[in-house]
Formats: structure tokens, C-alpha cells, sequence
């Protein structure tokens, strides 16, 4: 080999190469990756006559002990950069008889590109092309090598592994001393910070002095809930997702923190607490839980003697069954009195000539008949429709059921129980004023109410 092929430029070359990039990371965490192992130089099976003899590790110069340094640097997501130095004892080479000296020395700087882009992802199997120049000094003589090879990359965990290589090394000057070298090394990944241990890199950790999981980009979940402790109400006691992290004892849907009954299943309204007779007073404070009562008697039902429904202080016939209506007494004469009223209010109710529209100030007056029809629940009543002769005789029989289905509406509207209620249509059938005179026509427009049985 000639002395002319090496140059300082080159040299400088080599170095800036490797160190002047700035890239992310080795594997995006670990932009740095050192290698140490052995290397093995074989001048035969890189000719062509003699590649059959690649296998051959006979004609292979090797030393005992390790003998092999690199250190490669991220550049992108399909190539890094690696700086390598080795040593050797060369003492087979078929085409150099003369050995002045067995040194073996080599500075290699290559560009390694990540043959996974190629084949696709492997896991922890990462093979690699590679291509480079290196200084060479063998049989006391040194040159520039052109570089060629391919390797491999075998992880045993996220940042030690080992790695093979075979790298083709050709002289442009003398064939003689070209050759391959084979090495195979122990590498470790390195570079990335994370300054809590928590295996989450600074810089992808949301919270970086705090040992947390990666699930959470580094964030804490003190209490191993699924929630992290930002979003965790309770971040210090196991609790579940759907009440923010905190816990729920009795399983009601309260935190136990805002439950005023921790262990016992209740109600939100109430703090937590049971209210089992639903009477609005939690069942420690009721003194009937299972029997509804109002606040004034301590949720106990207040005291019916007779059994029709209206409480003994209400109930002016305590002791004799009667209506609501009546103040708890029999109904006496109710039907006939109810009638009277609802007939009274009813037929002071005019409609428009022609028309099923009442006029607006008889709202009042359905909703007094309304209130009277809700006390009397078991009473049915027909309401009953009639109109003047104007028009046709039919036409009127029409529009006088009509009338009464929109009365019948409005009372439901306001609360009446339809199942107790029914309708009749009499036309112009049952004037009871005189046709003749528009006060009559506006008086026989009229709607009656009558209790049926």
C-alpha cells in the first residue's frame, strides 16, 4: 500500500463525519451507541478466485482478546453514523510474502442505514447496510479504504444487545491488501435523559422530577386507580374512574367523601343516605322508615281513623267516612249541588256564531268546573252540547260536538281524568231561549254538564 492515499483532510473527514451531527436519538430516546468486541481480517476470500473461501476461518488473523471500539450516532430514523477503531495481528496473507511487520490498525467512519425500511420492522432484529471510508495500516504501510459491508443488530433489552458485521475494505492501489473484516460486538444505547428513573425521557415527560408510568407520559398514579393523580380527585386512595378516582363504599354513585353515609347505600339528594319509605326524610332521622310521613309528624303517617283518605286533622267526620271534597264528611246532596254549580259555569259559557271557539274570558270558568270535576275522582260526567237554529240542522249537530270535545280538551288540559269523562252533541234540538232575537241565538250556544251514573 502507498503512503500517498492518506491525507489529514481525510483524517478530519473522518472525525467531523460522526461528531457534527445533531441527531434525535438512537432509537428517538438514545441518540449515542457504543460497541465493544472483536474483529477478524481475512485476505483470501476477498478476491474473486477465492470467495468460495469466505467461510474458511482458518484463513482468518485474529487475536485473543477484544479488539474492537466503535461509537455511532442517531441521524435520522434510516441512518446513523459510527466511528471505529480496531487492532489485529495479520500473519495469513497468501498474496504478501513478505511481512515486514504483523500490526494491524484501522480507523473506519461509515454511514449505517437501517435495512428495516427495506424489509420492515423486526423488533429486536435490526439489520443494517453500511458504507464508509477507513485509514489502514497493515505490513508497516498505511491507506485510505473504501468500505462496503452489511450487518446486524440483536437486542436483549431496550438498550443492550450485540452485533455482527462483515465490511468489505478495497484499496484502489493494491489489490493485494484488500480484505474483509468480520467483528462481532456487545453495544449499549445511551444519551437519553430521564432524570426521575422513571423510564419516560425528559423530554417526552409531562412531569419529570415525579416518578410516574408511561402511560401517563410520566405522570404519577399514587394510588395504582388507572387515573393519574392530575385528574384523580382522591389521588391518594384507590378509586374508580366514573367518580373522578374516588372511592364509593356502598356503591350509591356518592364519593365517600361526600357521603354522609358511607356504608350504607342511599341516594345523591340525600347526602348518601337511605330514604326507603321515599317520604324525603333519610331513614336515620324517620322515626317510620318504611312508612311514608310527613317532616311535622317524623315521617310517620298521620292518622286516619275513618280510612277515606282525608287525615284525622283535616277530616271534620273523623269518625265517619266521607269526601275530600266535603272535608272528609259523606257527601250529602253532592251530586245535585255539583251539577247545579257545574251547569251554572258551564252554561254562562258562550261560543262564536258558527264556530267550535269559545271566547277567551270563559277560561276562568272552566278552570273553577276543572278544580270541581278533580275533587269528585269517582264521578263521571257528560258535557253536553246544543247551538242556535242558524244554518243547516245537520251542520249544527256538527258543530255542537265539536263545541264539547273542545271543552272536554281543555279540562283534561287542566287535569281532569278523561275516563271520566264523555260527550254529547244535541244541535239545535234543546233551544232554551227563543231563535228569534240574537240574545236567545247566543244563550241557546250554550254547553251543560251533567253527572251520570
Amino acid at each position: 500500500m502507498k503512503i500517498k492515499y492518506l491525507h489529514s483532510k481525510i483524517l478530519l473527514f473522518l472525525f467531523v463525519t460522526v461528531f457534527s451531527f445533531n441527531g434525535n436519538c438512537q432509537d428517538k430516546d438514545n441518540p449515542w451507541l457504543i460497541g465493544f468486541g472483536v474483529n477478524a481480517v481475512d485476505h483470501y476470500s476477498a478476491n474473486k478466485k477465492d470467495i468460495g473461501k469466505f467461510f474458511d476461518y482458518k484463513n482468518y488473523n485474529y487475536i485473543k482478546a477484544p479488539s474492537k471500539l466503535s461509537l455511532a450516532r442517531y441521524l435520522s430514523p434510516s441512518f446513523n453514523v459510527e466511528l471505529s477503531g480496531s487492532i489485529n495481528k495479520i500473519t495469513k496473507n497468501r498474496y504478501v510474502k513478505a511481512i515486514a511487520s504483523d500490526k494491524y490498525i484501522a480507523i473506519d467512519a461509515n454511514a449505517i442505514y437501517d435495512a428495516n425500511k427495506i424489509i420492515g420492522e423486526t423488533g429486536w432484529f435490526d439489520p443494517y447496510l453500511l458504507g464508509g471510508f477507513g485509514f489502514n495500516y497493515e505490513n508497516s504501510e498505511s491507506a485510505i479504504s473504501y468500505n462496503g459491508g452489511a450487518g446486524a443488530k440483536l437486542w436483549f433489552t431496550d438498550k443492550f444487545g450485540a452485533k455482527v458485521q462483515t465490511v468489505l475494505k478495497y484499496f484502489t492501489g493494491d489489490s493485494n491488501y484488500r480484505h474483509f473484516q468480520h467483528s462481532a460486538s456487545l453495544i449499549y444505547k445511551f444519551g437519553g435523559y430521564d432524570e426521575d428513573n422513571d423510564g419516560v425521557y425528559d423530554k417526552n415527560d409531562k412531569c419529570p422530577s415525579v416518578f410516574g408510568l408511561a402511560e401517563f407520559n410520566g405522570c404519577p398514579d399514587s394510588d395504582d386507580d388507572g387515573i393519574q393523580d392530575s385528574e384523580d380527585k382522591c389521588p391518594n386512595v384507590f378509586g374508580l374512574a366514573s367518580l373522578a378516582g374516588c372511592p364509593d363504599a356502598d356503591g350509591d354513585g356518592v364519593t365517600d367523601k361526600e357521603d354522609r353515609c358511607v356504608y350504607i347505600k342511599g341516594i345523591a339528594k340525600h347526602g348518601g343516605c337511605p330514604d326507603s319509605d321515599g317520604d324525603g326524610i333519610i331513614d336515620q332521622r324517620d322515626a317510620c322508615p318504611t312508612k311514608s310521613g310527613p317532616l311535622s309528624n317524623k315521617g310517620c303517617p298521620e292518622l286516619d281513623t275513618d280510612g277515606d283518605g282525608v287525615v284525622d286533622k283535616y277530616d271534620k267526620c273523623k269518625f265517619e267516612k266521607g269526601v275530600l271534597s266535603n272535608n272528609g264528611c259523606p257527601k250529602v246532596n253532592v251530586k245535585k249541588n255539583l251539577e247545579k254549580k257545574l251547569t251554572e259555569l258551564a252554561s254562562s259559557i258562550l261560543f262564536k256564531s258558527g264556530s267550535d271557539v269559545f271566547y277567551k274570558q270563559y277560561e276562568s270558568n272552566l278552570n273553577q268546573i276543572a278544580e270541581l270535576m278533580s275533587g269528585y275522582k269517582d264521578l263521571k260526567f257528560q258535557i253536553q252540547g246544543h247551538t242556535d237554529s242558524q244554518g243547516a240542522e245537520e251542520a249544527n249537530l256538527d258543530l255542537s260536538r265539536k263545541r264539547v270535545n273542545k271543552v272536554l280538551n281543555y279540562l283534561v288540559t287542566r287535569g281532569v281524568n278523561q275516563l271520566n269523562l264523555n260527550v254529547k252533541g244535541f244541535g239545535e234540538s234543546m233551544p232554551i231561549a227563543t231563535n228569534e232575537t240574537a240574545e236567545g241565538r247566543a244563550a241557546n250556544r250554550r254547553v251543560e254538564i251533567k253527572i251520570i251514573d
